[in-house]
């Protein structure tokens, strides 16, 4: 028997392991809630009262430190223990340090974002983007908010130290600092401005990237020094039809930063993979180029196309992902109909090693009770040798 860091890197570097190994795409409240109990006070009552409303509305930034760091940091240790506690090989956690409440109806980021603060539809608290706080120069200049990166980097190292002590012989911790550099930039001057800005200020564009590689580079530098051996870094990049952006754009305003972050990975022995939503098939050879080992998600809603995946990019680029939480995951679909679905992804992506199954992503709507069918299932028929 392999432990768990042991099968991820090995299913990583495309050896065929003992079995087709798991990850846990991090875990919603209602998933830790179905796992560990029931809350005695739903806490969507505890953050969204008449007291609470005043306090967050009167001095929302201000209790960054003193309430909202260590709630995260609780919170971010919690999914971990749940991923455990359900036996997945490996889980991604995000290390959130950037948070803070704006006002009772909103969260911000430090880097610049707006997010609704809404319900999640099982009575726990849950965000949404909303908008840019800084879509232009002068925005960004006067924003008094920004943290600073090395601090932040400080804190992921402990974070990251504190979770590799307590969980890392249990489980492969898959490390992730906020968001990618196309994602935040994308938050801090939205999706319209950014377009507008590669044409008439490219240089506003390319001063957030550049402040981005940084926030990327020490922040991912300072959990390998706390001990995680591989990186999952998450940047949206596609519509569920296709990129966001032209490829080559991609490239050219990312690729140094990501290449640069893979480059600096396996220079200490590491691994780093790439979680990007939607269809990448027109990505999938820009991530091998920048020096991905693998992708996380696969989604079953897009068009991308995970047995053409495995066919033509499968002996470069690790697979991880697959499951569909749209409907397999939920209350909606059978018992039957989940162990299908995980036979199926068994047979298509399982031959010849560089595949890692899990859910697709993260939802409040995800039914533990399908998570634990689809790992027995692993459990019973994902040992190798699997024949295609």
């Amino acid at each position: 028997m392999m432990d768990p860091t042991e099968r991820i890197i090995a299913a990583i570097d495309g050896k065929e392991t003992d079995r087709v190994p798991t990850f846990c795409a991090n875990l919603e409240d209602w998933q830790l809630q179905q796992i560990f109990g029931k809350p005695l006070i739903p806490p969507r009552l505890i953050y969204k009262n008449p007291v609470m409303n005043f306090i967050s509305d009167r001095w929302g930034p201000k209790l960054k430190k003193a309430l909202v760091d260590p709630f995260v940091e609780s919170s971010l240790l919690t999914r971990v223990k749940g991923a455990v506690e359900l036996g997945f090989d490996s889980t991604w956690s995000t290390f959130q340090g950037t948070i803070m409440v704006w006002d009772s109806k909103t969260l911000a980021k430090t880097i610049g974002a707006f997010f609704d603060w809404i319900d999640d539809g099982h009575g726990n608290m849950t965000y949404m983007y909303r908008g840019p706080a800084v879509p232009t120069p002068e925005a960004y200049d006067a924003w008094p908010y920004r943290q600073d990166i090395d601090e932040l980097a400080h804190w992921a190292y402990t974070y990251f130290s504190k979770v590799s002590k307590t969980y890392g012989n249990d489980i492969c911790i898959m490390g992730d600092v906020a968001s990618g550099n196309f994602e935040m930039l994308v938050q801090m001057v939205g999706f319209e401005a950014m377009a507008v800005g590669l044409r008439k200020n490219r240089a506003y564009i390319q001063k957030l990237v550049d402040h981005n590689t940084e926030f990327i580079m020490k922040t991912h530098t300072a959990a390998m020094d706390a001990g995680i051996k591989v990186i999952l870094k998450a940047d949206d990049m596609a519509f569920k039809t296709g990129p966001m952006l032209n490829p080559r754009l991609f490239d050219e305003l990312f690729g140094d930063c990501y290449t640069k972050l893979c480059d600096h990975v396996h220079g200490r022995g590491g691994r780093v993979l790439i979680h990007s939503c939607g269809n990448n098939t027109k990505l999938f050879d820009l991530f091998i180029k920048w020096g991905f080992d693998g992708g996380h998600a696969y989604e079953t809603t897009s068009n991308v196309d995970i047995e053409y995946e495995k066919k033509t990019h499968g002996d470069r680029f690790t697979i991880v992902g697959g499951v569909g939480i749209d409907y397999i995951l939920t209350d909606r679909s059978t018992p039957d109909e989940v162990k299908d679905e995980v036979r199926r992804l068994i047979q298509t992506c399982g031959p010849g090693g560089r595949f890692i199954i899990g859910p697709a992503h993260n939802h409040p709507d995800v039914n533990v009770e399908k998570i634990k069918i689809m790992l027995e299932t692993v459990w019973e028929e994902g040992t190798y040798p699997i024949s295609a």
